[in-house]
Order: structure tokens, then sequence, then C-alpha cells
């Protein structure tokens, strides 16, 4: 058995190389790809390595099976092409890593200028729902993120899947593609709460991002993110 064998993260070795075999092109849509044992021999490890692999792939969409004929590449969704650049848990995943998220508000609120004023882009009383969550992997803090969701777009999203990527469950959900999305990003100083919320000292620095979503066929926004990252965070190995 090789030292691979034994990784806790070796079932993201075994997705990469699949993933690579797809986006290469070698793989086109709704063709077949390697048998189990194939993949087991070409890569020297187990087949519940391999079977874990899989799972995963086709629990994001990105493969499907026939019983007994084989696992085929999914087609492709323009909406899942921007996913790397919006969810932190992407990024986890195809790095073996665990989500383990708190939830710490989930509520409909009204657009206020003197309470939310980072939703300056929506009408005043404009109803829309809140999710707030600390991000971890592990015990290890990785990110505070306030996310908010006009109505219509949040009455299409799975309830019961607020805990993993909210990203994802988005994409999976939106009827129109995404026309844009408006990035901000800066250095600051944390309130004495974000600190805390963080498990920081105060005079860390934070990562701050503001990200607007829109889609096609509407002017308004779908979604603002609000998200701090510890400065610390972004020295990892696996965000490097």
């Amino acid at each position: 058995m090789s030292k691979r064998e034994n990784s806790p993260t070796l079932y993201a070795y075994v997705k990469n190389y699949i993933m690579k075999l797809i986006i290469s092109g070698k793989y086109p849509e709704d063709s077949k790809l390697p048998t189990e044992y194939q993949l087991m021999e070409e890569l020297n490890v187990g087949r519940a390595t391999v079977r874990a692999a899989l799972a995963q792939l086709e629990q994001e969409g990105t493969i499907y099976k026939h019983q007994g004929v084989g696992t085929f590449v999914s087609k492709r969704s323009k909406l899942y092409g921007l996913e790397p650049f919006l969810s932190l848990s992407f990024a986890m995943k195809h790095l073996g890593l665990e989500e383990n998220n708190e939830i710490l508000n989930h509520s409909k609120i009204k657009v206020s200028e003197d309470e939310f004023p980072l939703l300056d882009r929506w009408e005043q009383n404009l109803e829309v729902y809140r999710i707030e969550r600390v991000r971890k992997t592990g015990d290890t803090v990785l990110a505070i993120e306030d996310n908010y969701y006009a109505a219509k777009t949040y009455s299409m999203m799975d309830g019961d899947d607020f805990k993993k990527s909210l990203s994802h469950n988005l994409l999976t959900y939106l009827e129109n593609p995404i026309e844009r999305i408006d990035c901000s990003t800066r250095v600051r100083m944390p309130s004495a709460k974000e600190a805390s919320l963080l498990g920081i000292p105060a005079d860390e620095k934070v990562i701050e991002m503001l990200r607007w979503m829109y889609v096609e066929g509407t002017e308004d926004a779908v979604n603002f993110a609000h998200v701090l990252f510890p400065s610390h965070v972004l020295e990892y190995p696996f965000l490097g």
C-alpha cells in the first residue's frame, strides 16, 4: 500500500485527477469515464478511495451514473463555471477539507439605511433574507460571512442546505444566468465583535470582501455577500 493510500485527503487527489481529464477535453459531455478498476490501477489506490471521489463528483453534478453501464460526464452549466470565484466551499472540497459552519443569524429583514448601510443598492424597506455564518474547518475559523438574498431568489434555494455551500445552493436553483458580479476588497482593522467571532487579537487586520450578484433579466441584485477573513488565514498552505 502506498503512502498516499493512508492519506486522509487521498480522495481529493483522485477527484482532481478525474477533473483534469474532464477539463482537458479528453472526456467531453456524456462520454464514459474510466472504470473504477482502471482508476485504481492507474492511480495505485483502493476501491473505497475511488468511490469516495466519484461520489463527491456525482453529488456536485460533475458526473452521473448509469447502473450497470458506467460513469459519464455531465453537461456543463454556465452558472457553475463561476463557482470557483464565488465559493470558499469549492476550494475546501477540492483540497479535501471538511466544512464545519455555524449559522449565527437566519432571518427576514427590511433594508434600512441606518441599520444595514452596506445594503445601499437595494430600495429602503425591501424585504430580504439574511444568513450570517461562521465558516470553519475543524476548529479553525476561516471567515465570518453575511449573505443577503432577494425574496424571490431565497425562495428558490434549498433551505435544508444552508450550513453547506450557499454559493453552490444559489447556482443550483437560479433561473437566469449570472450577468455580472461586482466585488470589492479592502484590508482594515476589525471591530471588537468581529475580532471575537474570528477568534483573533484586536490588532490583527482582516480582509473584507463585498460582493453584489446580478442575473440576466433584472436590474436589481439577487444577492449581497459581506465576508471577513482574518489576515493569518491567507498564510495557510491550503489557501495559498
